[in-house]
């Protein structure tokens, strides 16, 4: 009997291998038509009233023998709603787009000041797409700011990832958002959320006003340059009938750099723009209501993230001293009293050494990093605390719960949470400790 069941369990595998055989050498298992798919590797969305207009950063795959593996092309396309504007990219180029291997979404200032969501839902219901996907917004058009070829990459949706990097996130430089994150703000209880804002600022300084002029129009001739070729390789695979990302100003612009090009050959290269994200947008309701800067991006990461090997710079005395904050232990405390006030209390305790100062050491005191400057400890301890309270307040006064307050409240007070939750974040108390300790 055992035997019998032996032979048929082989039989039965090879039964198995058999089909899979088939199914090998007979199916396509859906392999992507790279001439016929549109590989969507960013999105931004901008709004005219009504009408979305989405500008879709597309890869298209190019001969090995051109020294290079991909380039990349904007296609804009309209719709009443996102969907609709993705089938027009089909329809104009007989391109399918695809959105699989899209990793960031830009909103225009239009798109962030509406309902965020009247666009994003379209992704989250999207089952090819990623919910891990990089969202950020910016301070007017998002197809403006895919068609800059920043200096990192000439890719403007590559080198806004790197801004946005976890790395950045652990210096608290950026707070990056992703499509499930902020999702789960918006419909969270309440309601609110954050999302980088990404810009442009130009990587060098220019010390005259001949320089400055000279450098934007040798700026302004790449980014022709580059309109200019994307244009044309668009129209041939679309007839002409779509409508292509900067176009229109690509043969003022050529002109531009042209007049500027045979001044100096890395001219063009040193005057390409950088990216930076460190102003945080803060949503309410999946709408746009105030900005965080640059210090309070980095207090908030302080409360809220682990920090690592984080530069941070204070004044003291008799010079600047910049501390290398090795890592950050938050701890938060929420309670309510029996008169309905909550009080939240913010506890950090951060490991740091000497990372530079303004002034010459003496010899015996360069090689330690724990010989910190006295008073700098003091100072930071001090400008850390006011940063978070001013963060803690402009959320407050814009009713943005970036800190949690309703969340708290429906955790640990749950009987009382329907009749305190209105009045949460208004009358919350808030109480900041921040201590420094050495690396030594």
């Amino acid at each position: 009997m055992r035997e019998i069941h032996q032979k048929n369990t082989i039989r039965y595998y090879l039964l198995i291998i058999l089909a899979l055989t088939f199914l090998f050498f007979t199916g396509d298992f859906g392999l992507i038509d790279v001439q016929k798919t549109a590989i969507v590797m960013a999105v931004g969305i901008d709004r005219e009233e009504e009408t979305f207009i989405i500008t879709s950063q597309i890869a298209i795959p190019q001969a090995s023998k051109q020294g290079k593996a991909t380039e990349t092309v904007q296609l804009v396309s309209r719709g009443s709603t996102v969907a609709e504007a993705f089938e027009e990219i089909n329809a104009k180029t007989g391109w399918y787009p695809k959105l699989v291997f899209c990793h960031l979404i830009v909103l225009g200032e239009k798109a962030a000041q509406e309902n965020a969501f009247d666009a994003l839902d379209f992704f989250l219901l999207d089952e090819y797409m990623s919910d891990n996907c990089l969202v950020a917004t910016c301070d007017g058009l998002a197809k403006d700011l895919l068609n800059v070829a920043a200096l990192v990459d000439p890719s403007g949706s590559v080198a806004m990832q790197k801004v946005l990097s976890p790395h950045a996130e652990r210096v608290g430089a950026v707070l990056p958002s992703t499509l499930r994150e902020f999702a789960i703000g918006y419909y969270g209880e309440s309601k609110s959320a954050f999302l980088p804002i990404v810009k442009t600022e130009p990587q060098q300084e220019h010390v005259s006003g001949s320089q400055n002029n000279g450098g934007s129009s040798g700026s302004s001739g790449e980014s022709g340059g580059s309109s200019s070729s994307s244009s044309s390789n668009s129209s041939s695979d679309s007839g002409g009938s779509s409508e292509q990302s900067g176009s229109s100003s690509s043969g003022s612009s050529s002109g531009s750099g042209g007049s500027s090009g045979g001044s100096s050959g890395g001219g063009q290269a040193n005057d390409k723009p950088v990216f930076s994200a460190s102003e945080t947008a803060l949503f309410v309701g999946g709408k746009r209501v105030g900005k965080l800067t640059d210090e309070e991006t980095f207090a908030f990461n302080a409360v809220k993230h682990e920090l690592r090997l984080a530069a941070y710079s204070v004044e003291t005395e008799n010079a600047t001293c910049t501390l290398n904050i090795r890592r950050n232990i938050p701890k938060t405390k929420f309670k309510v009293g029996k008169d309905g006030r909550a009080t939240y209390r913010v506890n950090i305790s951060l490991v740091a050494g000497l990372l530079d100062y303004s002034k010459a050491f003496p010899r015996e005191n360069a090689a330690d990093a724990g010989d910190v400057p006295s008073g700098a400890f003091e100072a930071a301890k001090k400008r850390l605390v006011g940063q978070i309270k001013t963060t803690f307040e402009k959320c407050r006064s814009v009713g943005c719960d970036l800190f949690g307050i309703v969340e708290q409240l429906q955790k640990f007070e749950t009987r009382r949470y329907e009749e305190l939750k209105k009045d949460a974040l208004k009358n919350v108390i808030l109480n900041v400790s921040v201590s420094f300790q050495n690396v030594r």
